[in-house]
């Protein structure tokens, strides 16, 4: 088992996070994770290269939300559906807006289609943790 699965084994969350499905929680973490790595590989990839300074910063934007959401899941005891709601809806609106700029070059850039599928993944994860949530 590693190590966040261990975290979230040990987990106990306040009343108002208690009917949050803990495996989505979970994957909604790997998601975020895995999307920080792809856009930090995509903006520093993209930051030298002539042109591509919106997509550069995009990707770096999204590294910084995806990984400030999973460190506010790494925090149960603090969470409450007042703060998370709206902290994964800001998270899915940054890792749409990477995505589709990603896409712009992912037939030129296997870096940036590899970061725009990463984007979708935490979309999707954020989705259905927010879908577990009851909202």
């Amino acid at each position: 088992m590693d190590m966040t699965a261990d975290m979230m084994k040990s987990m106990s969350m306040n009343d108002a996070m208690s009917g949050m499905d803990m495996m989505s929680m979970q994957e909604c973490m790997e998601a975020c994770s895995a999307a920080m790595q792809a856009c930090t590989m995509c903006s520093d990839a993209m930051a030298g290269m002539e042109g591509m300074g919106m997509c550069a910063s995009m990707c770096a934007n999204c590294a910084d939300m995806c990984g400030t959401m999973m460190r506010m899941m790494m925090r149960p005891m603090s969470m409450s559906a007042d703060t998370m709601m709206p902290m994964i809806q800001a998270c899915m609106a940054m890792c749409r807006a990477c995505m589709d700029e990603c896409n712009k070059h992912a037939d030129m850039s296997e870096t940036c289609r590899m970061c725009a599928m990463a984007c979708d993944a935490c979309m999707k994860a954020c989705e259905k943790m927010m879908a577990s949530m009851g909202a």
